[in-house]
C-alpha cells in the first residue's frame, strides 16, 4: 500500500516539524482516520517531498515528524498548455489530466467558439483543487500553475516564455507533431500549446496565431474532441 500523500505550504514545516492544517488536517483525521505513528507524505507543490511520520492529532491540526527530504528533479521540458474554457465536466478532465501527463502552467483563455461564461473565483478555486488532487492520485510533488482566463488574442501576443509555440489546428493537413519535433532544437527548454474549444479554431484565429509565431500542427486525420 502507498503512503497516504498531503499538500502542505512550505510555510507550515520548521525544521524536521510539520503542521498539517485545514482541509487537509480534517481529511486525514476524520476520512482517513489515520493514528499517531503512521507514515504518510507530504509536497508542497514547488517539488519538494518529505517522508513524515503523525506525532500528534489535535483539534485544528496534525503535527508530524519529517524523516526524509527530497526535491524532485526538474522536466526537461517545461510544458505549457493553453486551453480554450469547455463546459462542465471536460473541462475538469483536462485539467485532471494535463497534470497527471505533467503540463507545468495551464492558460486558460477566451476564442471565437467558446460559448459559455468565464468562470468565476469560487470556480477557479474548485480548479485548483481538481489539479492538487492529480498530484495527490499521480504522486507529483511540483502543482501546476491555472491562469485566469484571458482574450485568446492577447495570450497568443503575451504567451509564457518558451521555445516552441504550437497551435493544434484539425484543417492543418501536413504539419504533423512528429515532425516539428524532430525538427526542433535539442536545447528546447519550454514549449506553448494551444488546445481550442468544442467548436475549433476559427481561421481568423489560426491567422492570427501565425503573425504571433505559431506553427499550426495536425493530430492526424480524424477530429478530437476538445478534451
Amino acid at each position: 500500500m502507498s503512503l497516504r500523500r498531503f499538500f502542505i505550504n512550505p510555510a507550515d514545516i520548521t525544521g524536521e516539524t510539520a503542521q498539517l492544517t485545514g482541509q487537509e488536517a480534517h481529511h486525514l483525521r476524520t476520512v482517513l482516520r489515520l493514528s499517531p505513528g503512521d507514515p504518510l507524505t507530504f509536497f508542497d507543490g514547488t517539488g519538494a517531498r518529505y517522508q513524515a511520520r503523525i506525532a500528534r492529532l489535535l483539534k485544528d491540526r496534525v503535527t508530524a515528524t519529517i524523516i526524509e527530504h527530497t526535491l524532485d528533479p526538474q522536466p526537461k521540458v517545461r510544458l505549457h498548455l493553453g486551453q480554450a474554457l469547455l463546459k462542465g465536466q471536460r473541462m475538469d478532465l483536462v485539467l485532471q489530466k494535463a497534470t497527471e501527463l505533467g503540463v507545468e502552467a495551464i492558460w486558460l483563455f477566451r476564442s471565437e467558439h467558446v460559448i459559455h461564461k468565464a468562470p468565476k473565483e469560487a470556480q477557479m478555486e474548485r480548479w485548483q483543487r481538481i489539479i492538487l488532487e492529480a498530484c495527490k492520485q499521480c504522486d507529483r510533488a511540483r502543482v501546476p500553475e491555472i491562469h485566469a482566463p484571458r482574450e485568446l488574442t492577447e495570450l497568443m501576443a503575451q504567451p509564457p516564455p518558451c521555445d516552441l509555440k504550437l497551435i493544434f489546428w484539425e484543417h492543418e493537413a501536413r504539419q504533423r507533431l512528429n515532425k516539428v519535433l524532430a525538427g526542433q532544437e535539442k536545447n528546447c527548454q519550454a514549449a506553448f500549446f494551444l488546445l481550442g474549444p468544442e467548436g475549433g479554431f476559427s481561421e481568423a484565429e489560426v491567422a492570427c496565431a501565425k503573425q504571433e509565431g505559431f506553427a499550426p500542427v495536425s493530430l492526424g486525420p480524424r477530429i478530437l474532441r476538445a478534451e
